[in-house]
């Protein structure tokens, strides 16, 4: 049996991300790109190209992909028409605040979001959770693969860094605080008034916690799954509702803070209308929408006596969480700075383990045919003698190997692009990827 030394040149690939976020893109139009269906989004965007791996990072401020794919720039474009097809009649809007991020800058961009400093509220920690679900809402699809594998656990373990070692995370770090923070300013304080918090899930939680640290008159929590109300209502003093009661509630209300993940408006302009005509509390009803999609219809804002906010309003508060947080930002991005090239030295370290893992699968089987053929020639000679013999030539083939591999793990770390593909093309191997880095390292 021979062992033909096929030809086949390295593939490069690239580490692409898309996005639209609260940078450029208001709550209607963030809404009109997001997905209802991830699984569905991720088959979609694979079969844009030659896209190899997939994942969609999607919260109520951004919609980003990350994909590895043989021809970056060419996937920007379809990436960025995917987008803005879904924007409808958003589209040219879309295309304006579309963003993009090639290898090296994709990567920092990735460790920014998952540190919290690309976040519209600096140093929040639900993002870390939202980026680790992506990935395994995606790695659960199957549409992870060995480059965004390694790519989203560093960004995890990098941004769990930067929240041990920095200050980033204290004070005012979610969205849930930053509702709450509106509420108080609108009010001139919280203490005393009654608040209706509509939705016990992650962003529910943290709303109603933001708000107990205040001293509310009552924390009402609503929301369709009446015993998760209920437990959360007992964790803050508060009083569960069931969502049948939610209008009697919105009577007594001074502020509600709307915060669920449901498909479908909540509070509508009609039932909304219905309820201040039969108020019994007279003053201004302000309700601050931070849901994903919005469950609040924006008609709702022309009524009489009632105030209605979404997460677009938020841009003061935001600003002053920045400028209290600027020193541990600055010191979270030098961390940054040090973990970058280490993720990316993996990861090229990582493009030649296929070449390697195939090399010495070959050079393995070729030991075993040619050591048949030598014992067979031996004739009867003892389990010993034949061990000793099975040793010699692994011992021997790990010796000449050694070289190779260390050699091809050198050039792959200096992007030695030519010494990859010469290897490839001499030992034959199949299927080989490389990831290729648009620019300079440093």
């Amino acid at each position: 049996m021979g062992y033909p030394a096929m030809q086949y040149p390295a593939q490069t690939l690239d580490i692409v991300n898309v996005r639209i976020t609260f940078k450029k893109a208001r709550v209607p139009l963030l809404e009109a790109v997001a997905f209802n269906d991830k699984g569905k989004a991720l088959t979609e965007i694979l079969a844009l190209g030659d896209a190899k791996e997939c994942v969609v990072l999607q919260t109520c401020n951004r919609v980003e992909l990350y994909m590895v794919c043989g021809e970056g720039e060419k996937m920007v474009r379809k990436a960025s028409e995917y987008l803005a097809g879904r924007a409808g009649i958003m589209r040219e809007e879309a295309l304006r605040a579309i963003e993009f991020s090639l290898n090296r800058d994709a990567l920092m961009h990735l460790l920014r979001v998952a540190s919290g400093l690309d976040s519209m509220v600096v140093g929040e920690n639900e993002i870390l959770g939202q980026v680790w679900n992506a990935y395994l809402e995606a790695e659960s699809l199957k549409a992870v693969g060995p480059i965004l594998r390694t790519v989203f656990r560093k960004a995890i373990s990098v941004g769990k860094r930067v929240r041990n070692e920095t200050s980033i995370s204290k004070g005012t770090v979610s969205m849930g605080s930053v509702s709450v923070k509106l509420a108080e300013s609108l009010l001139g304080g919280i203490d005393g008034k009654n608040v209706l918090v509509i939705g016990a899930g992650e962003m529910g939680t943290c709303v109603a916690k933001a708000l107990a640290r205040h001293k509310p008159n009552t924390i009402f929590i609503a929301n369709r799954t009446y015993e998760r109300a209920l437990k959360l209502a007992e964790e803050v003093s508060g009083k569960a509702l069931r969502f049948d009661k939610l209008e009697e509630a919105l009577g007594y209300a001074d502020i509600v803070i709307c915060a669920t993940s449901a498909p479908h408006y909540i509070l509508t302009e009609e039932t909304v209308c219905k309820i201040m005509k039969q108020r019994r509390n007279q003053d201004k009803l302000i309700i601050i929408d931070i849901s994903n999609p919005r469950n609040v219809e924006k008609t709702v804002e022309n009524l009489e006596r009632v105030a209605l906010y979404d997460i677009d309003d938020f841009q003061a508060i935001v600003e002053r969480n920045m400028e209290e947080k600027q020193k541990s930002a600055e010191k979270a991005s030098k961390i940054l700075d040090e973990e970058l090239p280490m993720l990316c030295q993996e990861l090229k370290a990582q493009s030649v383990r296929n070449l390697i893992s195939q090399l010495l699968l070959r050079v393995e089987e070729m030991r075993k045919e040619e050591l048949f053929k030598a014992l067979n020639m031996l004739g009867e000679i003892g389990e010993r003698e034949k061990q000793v013999i099975d040793d010699l030539t692994r011992i021997i083939v790990k010796k000449m190997l050694m070289p190779v591999v260390e050699n091809l793990r050198l050039a792959a770390s200096k992007d030695e692009k030519e010494i990859v593909d010469g290897a490839v093309k001499l030992l034959g191997v199949e299927n080989f990827s490389m990831l290729e880095w648009s620019g300079a390292d440093e």
